[in-house]
């Protein structure tokens, strides 16, 4: 989901979008699509195209045949292109030429961010995201990434969020609990750290780190979109100082993607780190996973506990010609019933917040994820439609700040130089 494949395209989209493809949004396009997409319309019968790489997996027709009894809905199902480049490519070519072949897509955070300001899907929340339903998942992450101009595009299909993973046997080894400030943090930290053991690990590589630097800006209770301000500053000082200062990170993590940092941990050479609960099945699979090894701890605070959530998305075609029967869809998918369905066909948690905290539902690592729901605030990742240029442009000045080729008040200069030209 996070992968460089995803945001490295996300710049041929947008180079795409932006050198003269007009967004097309035909949700009133004449008067007979209006009648037929009229609150109450019978969809009983009708078949949609759904783009998704979700009917590769065991439990889709599972799915889909609860879909149909719930809705009357038949699901015709269009693979979406497993490789990045082509995905993005074949989407875009879909949406921008006002092509309805397709009904439904699924689509990450970074693309419903590009596709919605582009104006190439069919708002829901006159409809399937109501008010009601929309109260149940989690309200800063709507309004940061499915939410553009007040309006809502996305039904979200499973919740991950980035939390803090600890190596329970070294923190039983240095005698301390799990760090719940900053100052225990850092005292875990110097605590585990010794030879190739790190206190804190990291994926720092340029298209990776945006990741944690906006964790830490959050929990420093700063801007990601402001680096002049000193709260934002003392952030990326933090990060600076756990190399050069404090010595618990590695500088060679400036090269490293999740999947080196994670073996790291499994391996036992990190005390701590970020990472998504998308996670939980490769530290099961290592047989490294549980409260006496690897496993996730509450968010510290520092000044804030802000936590980071990603999903996919459910959205509409703006140019389908089955609105109504898409729509159908939608809401059987954004109800707990629906959201369950999903679930039990994909592994992933729901993003209904109430399905989560129904005492009768149970999932790996669950009341971990409930402290993070109780008592962190969920946010969207901070994202732009040039999300190439975006990430892996702050990520190489970060990395040059780490390195000692520019000092705190060049690397502010740069990067607030940076978000001003995307961020427009």
């Amino acid at each position: 989901m996070k992968r460089l494949g995803f945001i490295f395209i996300m710049f041929l989209l947008f180079t795409f979008v932006l050198t003269g493809c007009v967004g097309v949004n035909n949700s009133n396009n004449d008067e007979t699509e209006d009648e037929a997409n009229e609150e109450g319309a019978n969809v009983e019968g009708e078949t949609i195209t759904w783009m998704t790489n979700d009917s590769t997996r065991p439990g889709w027709e599972d799915l889909e045949q609860q879909i149909l009894d719930e809705t009357g809905v038949d699901i015709n199902v269009v693979v979406t292109p497993t490789n990045p480049d082509d995905m993005v490519a074949r989407m875009t070519t879909i949406l921008s030429s006002g092509d309805a072949e397709i009904d439904i897509m699924h689509v990450n955070d970074e693309l419903i961010t590009a596709f919605s300001r582009a104006g190439y899907l069919e708002p829901l929340e006159n409809d399937v995201m109501t008010d009601d339903v929309l109260s149940n998942f989690s309200e800063q992450y709507m309004e940061d990434i499915p939410t553009y101009e007040s309006s809502v595009y996305s039904v979200p299909s499973y919740l991950e969020i980035l939390t803090l993973w600890v190596n329970h046997e070294l923190l039983n080894e240095a005698g301390v609990e799990a760090p719940t400030n900053q100052e225990e943090f850092l005292e875990y930290a110097r605590t585990v750290t010794d030879g190739s053991v790190y206190g804190y690990g990291g994926a720092w590589e340029r298209s990776y780190v945006f990741n944690e630097i906006g964790t830490f800006i959050n929990l420093f209770g700063g801007d990601y979109f402001d680096w002049e301000n000193p709260k934002t500053q003392e952030a990326l000082k933090f990060l600076y100082d756990l190399v050069h200062e404090e010595e618990v990170t590695p500088a060679s993590q400036l090269a490293d993607i999740y999947d080196p940092m994670i073996q790291k941990f499994i391996d036992g050479n990190y005390g701590m780190l970020f990472m998504y609960t998308g996670a939980i099945p490769t530290f099961d699979e290592a047989d490294r996973y549980g409260p006496d090894q690897l496993d996730i701890v509450p968010m510290p605070t520092f000044e804030t506990n802000d936590a980071y959530m990603a999903s996919w998305h459910h959205v509409i075609n703006g140019s389908s010609e089955k609105k109504a029967a898409s729509k159908r869809v939608l809401e059987y998918l954004a109800s707990p019933e629906g959201q369950i369905a999903y679930y039990e066909m994909s592994g992933r948690l729901p993003a209904r917040l109430d399905v989560l905290e129904d005492p009768d539902f149970t999932a790996p690592g669950l009341e971990s994820i409930e402290e993070y729901i109780e008592n962190s605030t969920l946010r969207g990742r901070p994202l732009v439609p040039q999300s190439m240029e975006f990430v892996s442009g702050i990520g190489s000045i970060f990395q040059q700040y780490i390195s000692d080729e520019l000092t705190l008040d060049q690397t502010v200069e740069q990067a607030q130089a940076e978000i001003d030209r995307l961020a427009e």
